[in-house]
């Protein structure tokens, strides 16, 4: 099956600009349970309830957007050209998100 966004969704970082704590190897299905969980390093908020919410909005679109190209209703690129979109949280729900061209 042909997929308009395929999710990759992992990991967290502090939301305090003074830390740099990271963990990539937290899944999305573990989010909930980070939800205003303290930073090891400084005790900010490692997932606040407004980031955790937006992540759940990217979802709900992604799913949209699959469905909608598997309908036919959105075709994929004829030539197959793909990017890859990140998104940045910064524990407000304010989210940036950026865009990679991929091929």
């Amino acid at each position: 099956m042909e997929y308009g966004i395929t999710p990759n969704i992992s990991g967290l970082k502090c939301d305090n600009s003074a830390c740099d704590y990271k963990d990539k190897s937290i899944k999305l299905e573990q989010y909930e349970s980070y939800i205003n969980a303290p930073c090891p390093a400084c005790g900010s908020s490692l997932l606040t309830q407004a980031d955790y919410d937006q992540v759940q909005s990217i979802i709900a679109m992604m799913e949209d957007v699959n469905s909608k190209v598997t309908s036919g209703e959105f075709p994929v690129s004829p030539n197959g050209e793909k990017a890859s979109v990140s998104f940045e949280f910064n524990g407000t729900g304010t989210v940036e998100a950026k865009i990679e061209k991929l091929s």
